[in-house]
């Protein structure tokens, strides 16, 4: 995990290092005592100078060479080709582990992390109070490189490059709510409404939430029930799903941003819900690389290890 410094600094470093320091006696004997209520002086503020410390001394990640000259040697994985009947097969790399692949796949997650007078912050969350001993510890936790996943909100194994903002003076001002700019329910352009319905109270949809379709054929009914409504928890791990329809139109994908644990039956749904007709003939959802069909509705995306994956649709 990488840290970047702040963008500007807030004051001189002395003044968040050192404590407030009061004096009292005569003129011959005194005590010097510090400011019990001094924010530096709060829990979990050691941590937070030393994060400090290391972003400013730290600095920018270097930048990737051009110059670089490699091997005439091929070494890694490869694809093999395939057909209209064969499927194409990934070769991988005997030499690399499932495990170096995997981290190597991954793309570098940015986050920011705020100091504020009585708390920190990670991207857009809730005041974490430093003298919440919980608190210290996902300090320490950032500060030697081994943040929890959950707390940043990245997969396992990813890596991570860490911004820091210093606002130690400031008090904490909640980011203002993001405005969404659609909330409700709508139709899908050309597709009909079933004959004889209407919406009802009890059939209202959340915000977000595609429209449910009734049955276009008897042979699409045990399919055509599956739900097209979820919800999507930012504040848990996330990732996107590449989904390719079998339509004829090979350049025509849909991404769909789940949370690991939505199942393959939310992919279905989002399928089904994507264009009129698409739960009315039977069809098979499979990944690329390995191929493999994706018949269990019940699998999460994390138990199918389908985190930034492709799908292809095919028809039966």
């Amino acid at each position: 995990m990488s840290q970047r410094p702040p963008s500007e600094e807030d004051e001189d470093e002395d003044d968040t290092q050192e404590g407030e320091r009061w004096f009292a006696g005569g003129e011959r004997s005194g005590i010097s005592v510090e400011n019990p209520d001094r924010p530096a002086r709060s829990g979990g503020l050691n941590t937070v100078r030393d994060i400090l410390r290391k972003a400013a001394e730290g600095g920018p990640p270097p930048e990737p060479t051009s110059g670089q000259t490699s091997s005439g040697a091929f070494s890694g994985g490869g694809n093999l080709l395939g057909s209209d009947e064969l499927p194409s097969q990934y070769i991988p790399d005997p030499t690399t582990s499932h495990a170096e692949v995997a981290g190597d796949q991954m793309e570098t997650a940015i986050r920011e992390i705020t100091f504020w007078k009585t708390g920190f912050t990670i991207q857009d969350g809730p005041l974490m109070q430093y003298d919440d001993p919980a608190n210290a510890d996902i300090l320490r936790s950032i500060n030697s490189g081994n943040a929890p996943p959950s707390i940043l909100n990245v997969q396992v194994g990813q890596p991570v490059e860490l911004r820091v903002s210093r606002r130690l003076n400031e008090d904490y001002v909640p980011s203002p709510k993001r405005f969404n700019v659609f909330e409700g329910q709508g139709n899908r352009l050309g597709s009909a409404l079933p004959v004889g319905t209407a919406p009802t109270a009890s059939s209202q949809q959340p915000p977000g939430a595609f429209p449910s379709r009734g049955n276009a054929s008897e042979g699409g009914q045990d399919r055509s029930s599956v739900t097209t409504k979820f919800e999507v928890d930012m504040s848990a791990p996330t990732t996107s799903v590449q989904i390719r329809l079998a339509d004829g139109t090979r350049g025509f994908r849909l991404v769909a941003r789940m949370n690991l644990t939505h199942t393959v039956g939310d992919i279905r749904g989002f399928i089904n819900a994507s264009s009129p007709g698409q739960s009315s003939t039977p069809y098979t959802i499979n990944t690329t690389f390995p191929n493999r069909v994706l018949d269990d509705d019940s699998m999460t995306i994390e138990q199918a290890k389908l985190q930034n994956s492709v799908i292809v649709q095919r028809r039966l």
